[in-house]
């Protein structure tokens, strides 16, 4: 049997390091030694000892979460949405008898090897791993459910919502409260996923109705100085008078930063969010947001990921749940002679 110390003579290293970069810590190990480790490890057939626990008993009962780890510093459960859906979907994985084991992951380098280290029955990703979605599937066998995918790559199981729909929807809806001068709040748009849908949707409902978004009215997540930003909007000859945000827990920075420069809501400022997280209706006043069912999108995600378990021959499926309007009191109506719908 390939022991720690076999790996680290053939790398020329210590084992204390191979140590740390076989168990996912390596902060004090350079990217290229610890990719270098691993292939070591690969080729010399190295397996874990929990691995060589759960392959004795020729079964396992770990289902294991990953979500893509952007910053050291921040807990990427912070995201209330992110630990809102993990919750539900512990709840369904237990149901099941499964357990479900989380794990932060840098880059592709780490996804592999903890998957087999651990023998899981299956894994769930969260949020975007589309660049490397295709050579996962090459290299593990086992059921992989993704979910708020947007992969060119057809042949992946998938659960996400209409967030297209959804931004279209929070712009009739401003619009329909007779809203003209409007502004967007959130991450930056550099990528295909669900930030981009949000924001194409609200777009092209305003871009049919005659009306554009400047750049200056996209507001940056980590724009310093944000309440003033805000403040500079909302003045002038044509002020903005509201503003949709990618999810809830930007709305609640909003709310945050009008209050601390003296700014209404509705009354200066109205604010649409996304998602319908539970403190949402608890808010003063309650968030009008559109509202993702997240407890049935983990419930879809945990079923499909039993059938491939099950049935490993399933063919691959991509699960687009609908969202609706939860309309409350942060969106007031204004006198607009070209209000429409």
């Amino acid at each position: 049997m390939v022991t720690l110390k076999d790996i680290a003579q053939r790398a020329g290293v210590s084992s204390m390091t191979v140590s740390r970069v076989m168990n996912g810590n390596t902060k004090d190990v350079s990217r290229k030694t610890s990719e270098r480790i691993r292939k070591i490890a690969d080729e010399m057939g190295y397996v874990p000892n929990s691995s060589a626990r759960s392959l004795a008993s020729h079964s396992s009962r770990l289902i294991a979460a990953l979500l893509q780890e952007y910053d050291e510093d921040r807990n990427p459960l912070e995201d209330s949405y992110t630990s809102c859906f993990l919750g539900e979907l512990a709840h369904q994985i237990k149901e099941e008898g499964y357990d479900l084991m989380l794990h932060y992951v840098k880059d592709y380098s780490e996804i592999t090897y903890s998957l087999k280290s651990w023998n899981v029955a299956g894994a769930v990703f969260i949020g975007m791993f589309d660049e490397s979605i295709r050579k996962l599937q090459e290299d593990n066998q086992i059921p992989l459910v993704f979910t708020d995918s947007y992969s060119t790559v057809r042949s992946i199981t998938n659960v996400g919502i209409d967030d297209y729909r959804g931004g279209e929807m929070a712009a009739e809806y401003f619009l329909k409260c007779g809203h003209r001068n409007l502004a967007f709040f959130g991450p930056e748009v550099l990528d295909n996923g669900v930030v981009t849908h949000r924001i194409r949707g609200f777009v092209s409902v305003l871009r049919e109705a005659g009306i554009s978004l400047p750049s200056e009215n996209f507001i940056n997540l980590g724009t310093e100085n944000l309440g003033e930003r805000l403040k500079g909007i909302c003045a002038g000859e044509n002020p903005v008078t509201g503003i949709f945000t990618t999810a809830d827990y930007c709305a609640y920075q909003i709310y945050s930063e009008a209050y601390r420069v003296g700014l209404r809501i509705p009354e200066d400022l109205s604010v649409a969010g996304f998602d319908d997280l539970s403190m949402s209706a608890l808010m003063t006043p309650p968030l009008t947001t559109i509202r993702q069912d997240i407890k049935k999108k983990a419930s879809v995600t945990c079923d499909l990921l039993m059938k491939n378990i099950r049935e490993p021959d399933s063919p691959a499926e991509n699960i687009v749940l609908g969202v609706e309007l939860a309309e409350r009191g942060s969106v007031r109506k204004v006198d607009n002679p070209f209000s429409i719908l």
